[in-house]
């Protein structure tokens, strides 16, 4: 009980520490083939940069990285073909990024002589390094120690261990950069080199991970209890582990841990405390007048169209809103496709009949809705296509009775789950789901039919780009 107490004023203490939360930023991904991802299929999709911003946006939406990579370029400056002489290059500094990735020098040891780099390599990524610190972006730079080169008879693995390393291992006396080293991560991972080179997308995969958690200043998501938001439940949890060794709370400093959970992590988990991480779209709907309902954590405010009426004191998290039944409903612009990867949706509704919905995509489907007989839970998400048709999944539990309930939605990638007062209450496989990339309608069926908008009152609704566990 004592050591529960204790996490308020642990908890007062670090947040008086903390400059501010976490803000997204752009990241700019400089390098050559390795960053650029060739080699890997659909590397648009597989590659480290591409990788990294899923990642990241797992934390943040908002997050966006750009590959600025390009095969065959060296940092050093006297070759055939160095990186600085690139529109790739230009176009990076004109993206004026917040972070940038510097992946340079594994062309350098096939490329260039051991004088060469003795003489000029230090010399030449501080010019590369000042041109980004110089931007009024001010951008956050890291460089990275590149992978190991594994054989196949191009560059020189020795060089890049004993002779380009150890000069980017000096870069950090010179400037402030920070040094992620990718080397030593893969030094026993050759199997993910499958040309001796160039990662494959585990590869990609692999080193995307400890570039975000060195980003992030965390090796592990800060949401420590999955449900969607960081709170004084992930304080207590990680205080319920203090001092063990215990992996999942081990989260700073970035990116592997050191081994035991303690004041470190619980000042880089404060610093998530009280945000939303992968929260796609949030409307609490605690407007007072007006016909926007603000996105609190993106930008997909939404329209009121005819005349819901906002109630600032009567809903389950402060105010709501309250709809007809007959043709109120909020709009919004295109938030998420549900077929593009795992992602939930949660609302806190009161009211309602059979056959209206809470929330549904236009021209799409139900995503969250009383079915027509009893006004149970369900959802009509589902693949659409093939042979058959997936039928909509459909509980037991009633959602109309006047009561506040929180209904929700999770897709994992493998199964759709339906919550209920954050209980589950209904299940299926579900490896695939239907493509959509039109907007929504809170309160109104997909195709606004009659029977379809709600009547009641609709509550703090909430869109996440990731799996959560309420």
């Amino acid at each position: 009980m004592k050591k529960k107490i204790s996490i308020v004023l642990v908890l007062a203490f670090i947040i008086g520490l903390i400059p501010g939360v976490a803000k997204a930023k752009l990241v700019a991904c400089v390098g050559d083939s390795i960053t650029y991802g060739w080699g890997i299929p659909d590397r648009n999709y597989n590659s480290y940069p591409a990788q990294l911003g899923r990642i990241l946006r797992q934390f943040d939406r908002k997050w966006e990285t750009q590959n600025f990579g390009v095969s065959s370029t060296t940092l050093l400056r006297n070759t055939n073909k160095p990186y600085v002489l690139e529109n790739a290059y230009n176009s990076a500094l004109a993206s004026e990024p917040e972070v940038v990735i510097i992946m340079l020098g594994t062309n350098d040891s096939a490329r260039a002589t051991n004088s060469a780099i003795e003489q000029d390599f230090i010399s030449d990524y501080l010019a590369l390094i000042d041109a980004f610190a110089q931007l009024p972006s001010k951008p956050k730079i890291f460089i990275c120690n590149p992978p190991p080169i594994f054989g196949g008879g191009y560059g020189s693995n020795s060089m890049i261990r004993d002779v380009i390393i150890p000069f980017i291992q000096q870069l950090p006396t010179y400037r402030a950069v920070e040094v992620i080293d990718l080397y030593t991560l893969l030094e026993e991972s050759g199997h993910l080199f499958p040309d001796y080179l160039h990662p494959n997308a585990e590869g990609a995969k692999v080193m995307a991970e400890v570039i975000a958690a060195t980003i992030l200043g965390l090796r592990g998501h800060p949401d420590l209890n999955g449900d969607g938001i960081v709170d004084s439940a992930d304080m207590c949890m990680m205080i319920d582990h203090w001092h063990t060794d215990n992996a999942l709370y081990d989260i700073a400093p970035a990116p592997f841990g050191d081994g035991i959970v303690d004041i470190q992590d619980l000042i880089a988990l404060a610093e998530y405390l009280f945000t939303y991480p992968g929260a796609v779209a949030y409307w609490k709907l605690d407007e007072t007048e007006g016909d926007i309902a603000y996105d609190s954590v993106g930008v997909y405010d939404g329209i009121l169209n005819d005349v819901p009426t906002w109630q600032p004191t009567s809903g389950m998290i402060d105010g709501a809103l309250e709809l007809d039944g007959i043709d109120d409903y909020v709009s919004t612009e295109f938030v998420l496709n549900p077929a593009d990867g795992p992602f939930s949706v949660f609302a806190w509704i009161k009211g309602g009949a059979p056959g209206q919905a809470v929330l549904s995509q236009i021209g799409g489907v139900n995503w969250l809705c009383a079915d027509t007989l009893e006004g149970s839970l369900m959802t009509e998400l589902r693949y659409i296509g093939g042979r058959v048709d997936q039928p909509p999944l459909l509980s037991q539990t009633l959602i109309t009775d006047a009561a506040w309930h929180r209904v929700g939605f999770v897709w994992d990638g493998s199964n759709r789950i339906l919550y209920m007062d954050d209980i589950e209450v209904a299940r299926d496989t579900q490896t695939n789901l239907a493509t959509s990339e039109n907007g929504l309608y809170i309160g109104a069926g997909k195709a606004m039919e009659a029977g379809s908008y709600w009547s009641g009152l609709i509550d703090d609704v909430r869109i996440y780009g990731r799996a959560i566990s309420p």
